[in-house]
Parts: C-alpha cells; sequence; structure tokens
C-alpha cells in the first residue's frame, strides 16, 4: 500500500513538475524537491524489503513494529554478510539513495543527507537483524561516491537532443547505471521530450577505454597457482585537472571497472575531485594542483579481497613535452580509510573471514600522456589497516604496477598490464605472521575514444 500511494505520489508530481517548467521539460537549474527525493529513499526501501519478503522468502526481512521497538533499543553491530554484499552490494545500493536525491534537483551536498537517511532507515527497520555499523558507513559512503560517479555517467549517455530509436537506446543503457534517474525521467515524461542536455553530459575532457583479452594470474592460493582467464576492463577519465578549473565535486573523476570469466566483478575503484587548488600559474608549462579526492576501492579474486572508502590529499603534476600534447604526469597522495575491509588467514569475525579498520595509506604514478590519454603507466600504492571488527591484527598492503598502451590501428591498441600485490598480516594475539603475494598480468585489445577540452 505504501509503495503504491508513493508511485502515484511521483507520477503526480513528476507530470505538474513538467507543466510548470513551461516551455522545457529539462530546467536548470532543476527544481529542488528534497520531500520527493526523501519519499523516494522510503519507496526504495519498502520495494526492496517486499521483494525479499515475497518474492525471495527471506525470514530477515519479514519484520514488524516488535522488530523496530528491538533494533532502536539494542543499537549497532557488525555483521557476518559476505565480502561482496558488504562492499559492493550495499554501497550500489546506497548510489540509490543518493540519485533520488540527484534525480530531485539536489546537488552534491544536499544529497548527502539523503544517502544517510535511506541508510539509517534500512539498518533500523527494514531487517530483523540488529543494525550493522560497518553497513551504513559502506552504503552511505560508498553510495556517495558510487551514486555520483553513476549520475554523471548516466548523464553523458543519455542526450536530451537526440530522438527516435538512439533517444531509447541511450536511455535504456542509462537505465542500470542511474536506475533513479531513469525512472524519475520516465515518470516526468524525459524519455522523449527535447531539451537542452545538462552540463554534466559534457565533461570537457574525457578518456574512455573498453578492452578484452585474457588475465593471467599466479598465487591463486597460498600454496600458488596459475590460472589465465577472459577478461573485460573499463576505464573512464572524466574531466581533467589540468584542463578545467575545479567547479563542483566529481566533475573531475577516473573509473576502473575489470570482470573475468567465473570471477565477475575483480575490481571497481573510483576517485573524484572534491577540491582543487591551483600551486602555480594555471598556465605555467608545468602545473603542481593540490587535491582532495573521495575515493572507493573493491578487489575481489581469489587470491585477496580488499577495499573500502577513503579521503586522500596531495598534488597533481603535468609537464608538457612539445606542442602537441604529449606530457609527463605526475601524483602523490596519501590517504585516511574511513572504513576498510581486509581478508586474510587467522582473521574475521563469526562466518565472516576479513576484518573491517581504518587505516591510512599513501600512493604515486607517474604517466606518459597524450591529452590525457595515458600509454606509459607507472603505480605504486600502500595501505595499512587496523582492525577494529574481526581478528587484533594490523594488515599492510603494497602495490604495485606498470601498464603500456601500444597503438596498432586507429583507435585500437594492444595493452599489457603488469600488478604485483604484497599483502603482510600482523597478530597481536601470537597467532604467526602471514605474508601473502600475488602477480598478475593481463593482455588486452584497447579501444579509445577521447575528447579534449581546452
Amino acid at each position: 500500500m505504501a509503495a503504491s500511494l508513493l508511485a502515484v505520489l511521483l507520477l503526480l508530481q513528476g507530470d505538474s513538475a513538467t507543466r510548470a517548467a513551461g516551455t522545457t521539460a529539462f530546467p536548470y537549474p532543476p527544481p529542488a524537491r528534497p520531500v520527493m527525493a526523501v519519499a523516494q529513499t522510503v519507496l526504495i526501501n519498502v520495494f526492496v524489503n517486499r521483494v525479499d519478503a515475497w518474492v525471495f522468502n527471506q525470514d530477515w526481512a519479514h519484520v514488524g513494529p516488535d522488530d523496530w521497538a528491538r533494533n532502536l533499543r539494542l543499537g549497532w553491530e557488525w555483521d557476518e554478510d559476505a565480502f561482496g554484499t558488504n562492499m559492493f552490494a550495499h554501497p550500489y545500493h546506497g548510489a540509490l539513495y543518493f540519485n533520488a536525491g540527484r534525480a530531485n534537483g539536489l546537488d552534491y551536498f544536499r544529497s548527502i543527507p539523503v544517502v544517510f537517511f535511506g541508510s539509517w532507515t534500512w539498518e533500523y527497520f527494514a531487517e530483523t537483524y540488529r543494525p550493522s555499523l560497518n553497513d551504513w558507513v559502506m552504503t552511505s559512503f560508498g553510495g556517495i561516491a558510487l551514486g555520483e560517479m553513476f549520475h554523471r555517467v548516466a548523464a553523458t549517455i543519455r542526450d536530451n537532443q537526440a530522438r527516435g530509436g538512439g533517444r531509447t537506446f541511450r536511455e535504456i543503457a542509462a537505465l542500470p547505471i542511474d536506475p533513479m534517474g531513469a525512472f524519475n525521467r520516465l515518470v516526468r515524461g524525459q524519455w522523449g521530450a527535447v531539451g537542452p542536455n545538462p552540463p554534466e553530459h559534457d565533461p570537457g575532457s574525457y578518456v574512455l577505454r573498453l578492452g578484452g583479452g585474457f588475465r593471467y594470474a599466479e598465487g591463486w592460493t597460498t600454496d600458488s597457482g596459475t590460472a589465465q582467464l577472459a577478461a573485460v576492463i573499463v576505464d573512464l577519465l572524466y574531466g581533467d585537472p589540468f584542463a578545467q578549473e575545479y567547479r563542483d565535486p566529481f566533475d573531475v573523476f577516473g573509473l576502473r571497472l575489470i570482470l573475468s570469466a567465473g570471477g565477475g566483478i575483480n575490481v571497481l575503484r573510483g576517485s573524484g575531485r572534491l577540491y582543487q587548488k591551483n600551486l602555480n600559474s594555471a598556465s605555467a608549462r608545468i602545473r603542481h594542483v593540490l587535491g582532495v579526492n573521495q575515493r572507493y576501492d573493491y578487489i575481489n579474486n581469489p587470491a585477496q579481497s580488499i577495499g573500502g572508502q577513503s579521503v586522500e590529499v596531495g598534488v597533481n603534476s603535468r609537464w608538457r613535452l612539445g606542442s602537441k600534447g604529449y606530457g609527463l604526469r605526475t601524483a602523490l597522495f596519501g590517504d585516511f580509510i574511513i572504513l576498510g575491509a581486509i581478508d586474510a588467514p587467522a582473521t574475521g569475525f563469526g562466518e565472516r573471514n576479513y576484518d573491517f579498520g581504518p587505516g591510512v595509506g599513501a600512493r604515486a604514478e607517474v604517466a606518459l600522456e597524450r591529452h590525457g590519454a595515458r600509454f606509459v603507466r607507472l603505480m605504486w600504492q600502500a595501505e595499512r589497516i587496523h582492525a577494529v571488527s574481526g581478528a587484533s591484527a594490523n594488515h599492510t598492503v603494497n602495490f604495485v604496477g606498470a601498464e603500456l598502451n601500444v597503438p596498432v590501428w586507429k583507435a585500437f591498441a594492444v595493452a599489457a598490464h603488469a600488478t604485483r600485490f604484497n599483502r603482510t598480516s600482523r597478530y597481536t594475539d601470537g597467532s604467526p605472521t602471514d605474508s601473502r603475494n600475488f602477480t598478475e598480468g593481463r593482455l588486452l585489445l584497447v579501444w579509445t575514444q577521447a575528447g579534449f577540452g581546452p
């Protein structure tokens, strides 16, 4: 009943908003509808909970007043969900909340309370389990990062000036990335209406790479072994910190997705600009900018599972080489991990086989590029996570990598990637120190599309 009433409200509100817009179904800036954003977060929770209860018959979804009263009385705990559930599914769920705000005219900052509200109400009122602190953190912070990136990616896919079958294809293609944006556009008659595009539709500068090939891994287990799997990679650089001044959070971000046969999502990593300040003249041949980024990390395969939400501060630099767009880029950042997760032997809590905790780290990168597209890239990253839920341990992670892209024909290139991962876990309860290595290589055929800013 609640879902039906909310759906009617959305339809009526969307129709009146289109009429109020007058000459266009796409007013800019769009009208802010905070009440509707909150109503849609409730709709999300009611819908997902009822599907879990009625379709999948999950015991934990059959909630009532007694469960709500107990949850409010007992408060937070740490849960035992699988790594993929806590580190990917929950942040994706949080992105739905966040984009309920973005789809209703709220900017990045005003959408943040929406995602925290949606996550909090789910934890207390949508499950018979006690509310999970790690779920609330991961859903909220992960939802903010993924939500804003998904919002902007979907905006670049959609084209309000397109017509016909191509327009419909774009709307459908953006739906899994931004379901709440797609839903609001549908009920407001914007799937077929023609009008101006929002600023997010054009990032100014961008580099998109799609690749497929093979993935070689050594060290799948502690006994070591080898495997060769089909691999797919998606790399997106949205905006350029040197081509455009800072305007809004995530107006510049990088996103990487790696899939493999039999392994699903192996890597999903994104880092978006929250703030930037020039450290020298914007017209200088050698540029340095101070950046603050929000980062989301998810790495999961048979050798290791690690991820988390973090904020990093550091310096991006660019040295121009000649007059044809070539340059050398470097990055040096330190980070604070709000909450991270990492698996290890002799660790975990209950059925959960990984630890939760905050941490600190650093990363460095150097790359040879042309108009933002990297041809040679060297990377290093180190993180230290102190477990506060799970084993009594400190985990140190070191990662080094090298990537080479060799153009072969028009937009196509052959890419070779090599990475080396090392993790050392030290336990304070007397358990032996554990060290694990993992080597990975990828050979890919890559297609690149790029747009250049000023």
